[in-house]
């Protein structure tokens, strides 16, 4: 039987929008709940501003709810360092590597904060795993190219052995080839590595490919969540729908503007 290994309960957070005549609160998520499965890829989908980058920082430890509860169901580590569970890799890789140090330096520190609970012992072992070829121990991480920098940012994120890896918009700004390369490093971290793995991007195309359960984001709130393949193959909500068939290139211009003016207009209703 599948282990639950983080539950969120009912998760809202408000963030303060001030200038010098008005304070206002403006809600980011609302009323959020869900379960993270052990070894298996929860994606999360939804456009820009649905809230699902806060909620990956939520997850991480970074921001608090304004309201809810987060339980985490964890194994204990061997040096007590929980906190170290759950790692994001942010879609800006600068925010995780130094640009200025050698991936050996990036990587050894990290296995060395570890200690015993590292999950590989040498940086050699971290390059096999993601690929990268060890004539790169040397560069400067600015040298890399994108791709090189992500899959060495990941690998320092492994490193410390998290039992929860997020990743946030893995596949932004990448080509075709990228993508399709970082879908397989997924797969391997479920797959061959045994993680978990929480993946927050717009691109609901690649999605589709990874993931085990799914949860679909609009303006801070779930509207459908459940098992990946049943939602791709019979999605309930209308703005589940919207996204599968922009996905797959199968609306018009007319019809995205049509569906964007019906659900403000609904939303509008709802709230008034």
């Amino acid at each position: 039987m599948s282990r639950i290994i983080l539950k969120c309960e009912n998760i809202s957070y408000e963030a303060t929008d001030e200038n010098i005549f008005t304070t206002k609160k403006k809600i980011i998520l609302n009323n959020i709940s869900f379960e993270v499965v052990e070894n298996e890829i929860l994606s999360i989908a939804g456009e820009s501003g649905s809230g699902k980058t806060t909620l990956g920082k939520i997850l991480a430890g970074i921001l608090i709810p304004t309201k809810g509860e987060i339980k985490y169901f964890f194994n204990q580590r061997d040096d007590g360092k929980n906190h170290q569970a759950i790692q994001i890799l942010f879609q800006n890789n600068g925010e995780l590597i130094n640009p200025f140090r050698n991936v050996e330096s990036v990587l050894s520190e990290a296995i060395q904060k570890a200690g015993s609970n590292a999950f590989a012992k040498t940086v050699d072992e971290l390059l096999d795993i993601f690929s990268l070829p060890k004539s790169l121990i040397t560069q400067k991480a600015y040298t890399l190219s994108g791709g090189q920098q992500q899959r060495v940012a990941l690998a320092r994120i492994l490193a410390v052995n998290p039992e929860i890896i997020i990743l946030d918009e893995p596949f932004s700004a990448q080509d075709k080839e990228s993508v399709e390369n970082f879908i397989s490093i997924i797969k391997t971290l479920k797959n061959t590595l045994g993680k978990t793995v929480i993946c927050i991007s717009h691109d609901v195309k690649a999605l589709k490919d990874i993931s085990d359960s799914l949860l679909i984001m609009k303006d801070g709130e779930i509207v459908e969540k459940g098992n990946a393949s049943e939602i791709f193959s019979n999605p309930q909500h209308d703005y589940t729908k919207f996204l599968i068939k922009a996905a797959e290139l199968e609306l018009s211009a007319e019809e995205v503007k049509t569906f964007l003016k019906e659900y403000e207009q609904n939303k509008r209703y709802k709230n008034s």
